[in-house]
């Protein structure tokens, strides 16, 4: 049985720096488990392009060492999925319907949806339906992106196969638990 756990930019934003007790939390757990958290380019994107409105993630911050992503690649519990392929149908299906899905659930026009959060759900369904995973973990604090990519996956026939781990809390257990 092999796992496949997508991370989502939510999951690094709230772990903050390397020396902050969160990103240390996640990084322990991800090494006692062998597990490498994978992040569609969408979302590498996201957390390494310096966005004005993101403040946390500015590299002109005297504050940030290095961008916590790129820390994580470095330390090999975290790398960048190869390219979504757009032409397999699933993964066009996929993307779509979680667009939708996160669209009607905060009531604004599906293309107003960041298409990182759906390509979460894009990328389980591409490694899903390949064979390369037969269980995904999907950590993400956007609560419709989480329930998005179970309720749509589940559609395709991946619903015992899918789990939206909840970001926030996962870190908070992986804090209280001394994990």
């Amino acid at each position: 049985m092999s796992r496949l756990h997508i991370a989502d930019t939510g999951l690094f934003v709230a772990m903050g720096q390397p020396r902050n007790s969160r990103y240390q939390a996640v990084r322990r757990f991800a090494r006692r488990n062998d597990v490498t958290f994978v992040l569609p380019e969408r979302v590498y994107e996201e957390l390494t392009v310096d966005d004005p409105d993101v403040e946390e993630l500015t590299v002109d911050d005297p504050d940030v060492e290095e961008v916590p992503v790129d820390a994580a690649i470095d330390e090999g519990w975290a790398t960048v999925a190869a390219p979504l392929e757009f032409s397999e149908p699933i993964v066009s299906r996929v993307m779509d319907g979680v667009q939708r899905y996160i669209a009607n659930a905060d009531d604004r026009p599906a293309d107003e949806v960041e298409r990182a959060d759906a390509a979460l759900a894009a990328l389980a369904a591409q490694e899903l339906s390949a064979g390369t995973a037969t269980e995904v973990y999907i950590y993400t604090t956007d609560i419709a992106a989480g329930e998005g990519a179970e309720t749509v996956l589940a559609s395709e026939g991946y619903g015992d196969s899918v789990t939206f781990v909840n970001g926030f809390r996962f870190i908070e257990e992986l804090r209280s638990t001394g994990h």
